[in-house]
């Protein structure tokens, strides 16, 4: 069998949809040997190589954002008599406090101490560089299928002496939500404004074969766009679903794109829909995955 690995794309409470793929592989008896991820991905990915069950990780992340809502509304309405504050330009939530769960979640690890090879992708601000907090730095020789280097001009820097829960939360920080994770005097980003599905860092990790899942199918249909905030969000999606699906072309062997809808705010209902859709989506490609990596049932 092949060496392969899964690369798991931003898309905020669309990242369910990522441990609903990761439970209809393990149900098969498939574990990735690399694994990478952006955001919503990173959490996911960050989490699982760190040992956590998938079970435990649906759990705590359901009990985070469902929190995220009232602690937003609750920013919103303290920021609302500060007239050009800091936080109120930079960001609505310090990272904080979900970097104190992460870190209890991963048992204070740093990333090195991961053994799975594990790549989690954020963006310096001020650089614009993309930033990967990594347990494998980049080797000298080129390995199969990852071609050059994506994003010609967009340097990559590599980071390894870190805590995970830190690149977990310098991945996640998304722009106008969170203040930017301040790491050796760089502000860091969430990595989707750079690269939604990291699917090159899992063939630079040393994958023959990558899995993607692209949670961004809803930016493919038509939307209605209301308030400041959408016409936003809208824009930027616009403008990187290109770049992702250029991406995804050149390093991914094969990407699932689970039936999902704009993110919105969440729900029990929809945490629980969006895994079924994750589930639902890799059952109905697995045998093709399976022959992709050359994986032959025993007995």
């Amino acid at each position: 069998m092949k060496q392969w690995g899964v690369a798991l794309g931003a898309g905020g409470i669309l990242g369910f949809a990522h441990i609903g793929v990761l439970e209809a592989l393990e149900a098969r008896g498939l574990r990735p040997g690399f694994i990478a991820g952006t955001s919503a991905g990173a959490i996911v990915a960050g989490l699982w190589a760190s040992g956590l069950k998938l079970s435990s990780i649906k759990l705590q992340m359901e009990s985070l954002v469902l929190d995220e809502p009232v602690r937003i509304l609750q920013a919103e309405a303290q920021l609302a008599g500060q007239d050009g504050s800091a936080m109120a330009l930079q960001g609505l939530l310090d990272t904080g406090w979900i970097e104190l769960i992460l870190s209890r979640l991963t048992g204070n690890k740093m990333i090195s101490d991961v053994e799975l090879p594990l790549s989690i992708v954020s963006c310096d601000l001020h650089t614009g560089d993309i930033v990967v907090f990594t347990n494998h730095l980049p080797g000298t020789r080129v390995l199969p299928g990852t071609g050059p280097e994506p994003c010609p001009g967009i340097k990559r820097r590599y980071i390894t002496k870190v805590p995970l829960a830190t690149a977990i939360m310098a991945s996640s920080a998304l722009p106008g939500v969170f203040v930017p994770k301040n790491l050796f005097n760089n502000q860091l980003v969430d990595g989707g404004v750079r690269e939604m599905v990291p699917a090159y860092e899992v063939r630079r990790l040393g994958a023959e074969e990558v899995l993607s899942i692209d949670l961004g199918s809803y930016i493919d249909r038509p939307q209605d766009v209301k308030g400041l905030y959408s016409v936003l969000s809208r824009s930027f999606n616009l403008a990187t679903r290109r770049a992702t699906f250029d991406h995804l072309k050149q390093y991914s062997s094969m990407t699932l794109r689970p039936r999902v809808w704009e993110p919105g705010l969440p729900t029990p209902y929809k945490i629980k829909s969006l895994v079924d859709s994750g589930r639902r989506c890799a059952k109905k490609h697995m045998e093709e995955w399976l022959a992709v990596i050359g994986w032959q049932e025993i007995g």
